[in-house]
């Protein structure tokens, strides 16, 4: 009887009610994850969160993850698929860069950069987003100068160095959604105006 007692209470409790994540937790997830409604979330899945959060991931598979929890699908780290033609135009650039083992909207802004502008800002550009040394550039938040050079390809207004960790946190997580290059930048226009 204790026992059937024991898995009753146990299976109430982990299926009771969500979790009243704090405001903290809340803007730090939503840092993250701009439209996920953590209201919802039970405290096994905040504390995932909270987790993969702190965890020393890279920003990008940060975001997949969270991305991954939230839709509750498996996570499959975003890499880069590019085509020898492109690869090409890359490596007149840099060298020695897997380009399999960036995220797509890196190689896509690279690709983006290669392509326009002016000859000398296109290898400053180009080495900025491929080369990331990942060393903060500001004291404001810590950005490194690939991520700077990410969110600076799609929002050139935008002075990176000004933003707090939230909003750096927040443009990375809608550059690395699947959504078009026009809706990122539409998207960005309107957390920074």
């Amino acid at each position: 009887m204790k026992r059937f007692m024991t898995a009753t209470a146990l299976t109430l409790a982990l299926t009771g009610p969500a979790y009243a994540a704090t405001e903290g937790e809340i803007a730090t997830i939503q840092s993250y994850l701009p439209d996920a409604d953590i209201s919802a979330w039970s405290d096994t899945e905040v504390a995932s969160a909270l987790n993969i959060i702190t965890s020393t991931d890279s920003r990008s598979d940060i975001v997949g993850r969270l991305s991954a929890l939230y839709t509750e699908q498996d996570f499959v780290p975003m890499t880069a698929t590019i085509t020898e033609a492109e690869i090409a135009i890359l490596d007149e650039y840099v060298d020695g860069v897997d380009y399999t083992m960036l995220p797509q909207p890196t190689v896509d802004a690279a690709i983006s950069a290669a392509q326009s502008g002016d000859a000398s800002e296109r290898a400053a550009r180009v080495r900025a987003l491929l080369q990331d040394d990942g060393q903060m550039v500001s004291e404001m938040n810590t950005a490194t100068t690939g991520e700077v050079a990410l969110i600076n390809s799609y929002a050139p207004e935008i002075d990176v160095m000004t933003l707090s960790d939230a909003q750096v946190n927040s443009a990375l997580a809608i550059i690395y959604s699947t959504d078009s290059r026009g809706n990122i930048a539409g998207k960005l226009n309107a957390l920074f105006n």
